[in-house]
């Protein structure tokens, strides 16, 4: 295994990825109508485009952390991006954003002096983190002061960067640095509202989640590497019987709160910028965009007609 990060701050910015990374997932939802929108007989992308009269909305699937052979895109994306005037993401990944975003985890994701992650695992979990932590070489005091969903982040993280999976090599940071200083930036959400998803859970929540990770750890490379080369094919519905499934029939309280309720937000803002004028290249987690609480399929209820490419 990877050299487990000795500071939370090191997994920026792997954090805004838990939602999919705890239960192993890399991409995430359900196919729907709109993927068979695409043109027949043509390799899918996961991007979909929008329209309306006065406006372009290119909305594209991000593969938070990836290996450095997911690159380079299809030129489909790359253009898609290149006509864009804005570029949009889930949240602000500009530098000083997210050492912000590390400090701000570190805090909600740290107990208090005097209370540790021990007293609020279960016997069976807590045997499973302590096996994980000495198969890794690394010891319990290092996760002793950190909350159960902090813990399944660090750990996920070095598991995936033992198979070459990096955050620093994700779709949304790939296209900050190439947005820098050449397009507008704006984000979804803040800093405090993605941590929020997380430190507003409760122990019980923490505490599946962590078991979750901790027992599909060995599989996670695995499913990685399918979920990827899934996703250069537009492939979305193998990627929900891969990824998705389980966590939406297991987890339906955390698959609400991390995804349903943010992707009505998420819509109602891509809605707005159909309302503008110009081009817009959105880039948010795979999860958001399809499925049948997914964006894609909002919009389709407010009557847009998303394309697959």
């Amino acid at each position: 295994m990877a050299k487990l990060p000795t500071s939370p701050n090191q997994t920026n910015p792997l954090w805004r990825a838990f939602a999919c990374i705890a239960s192993g997932l890399l991409l995430a939802c359900l196919a729907s109508a709109v993927s068979a929108q695409s043109p027949p007989g043509e390799t899918r992308t996961f991007l979909w485009t929008v329209l309306s009269p006065t406006a372009t909305v290119h909305l594209l699937g991000s593969v938070h952390v990836a290996t450095r052979d997911l690159y380079p895109l299809d030129p489909r994306i790359e253009s898609a991006f290149q006509r864009a005037h804005t570029l949009v993401l889930e949240t602000s990944l500009d530098p000083a954003s997210q050492v912000q975003a590390g400090q701000k985890m570190a805090s909600a994701g740290t107990y208090p002096a005097g209370d540790s992650i021990d007293l609020h695992l279960d016997r069976e979990v807590l045997e499973l983190l302590q096996q994980r932590l000495k198969r890794s070489g690394a010891s319990f005091d290092q996760m002793r002061a950190y909350r159960p969903w902090l813990v399944a982040v660090i750990l996920s993280l070095a598991e995936m960067q033992r198979w070459g999976y990096h955050p620093g090599l994700g779709i949304d940071t790939y296209f900050a640095r190439k947005a820098q200083d050449r397009k507008r930036i704006v984000a979804l959400e803040t800093l405090d509202e993605q941590v929020a998803l997380f430190s507003g859970m409760s122990d019980t929540v923490q505490e599946s989640m962590l078991k979750e990770a901790l027992t599909k750890m060995d599989e996670l490379g695995e499913l990685m590497k399918k979920a990827q080369s899934a996703w250069r094919t537009g492939d979305a519905k193998a990627i929900d019987a891969l990824m998705v499934a389980p966590m939406r029939r297991d987890y339906p309280e955390v698959f609400q709160r991390l995804f349903v309720a943010r992707n009505r937000r998420m819509a109602s803002a891509v809605d707005g910028y159909l309302r503008t004028t110009g081009e817009y290249f959105v880039v948010v987690g795979s999860g958001h965009l399809i499925g049948p609480d997914g964006i894609l399929d909002l919009l389709q209820a407010k009557g847009y007609v998303p394309v697959q490419q």
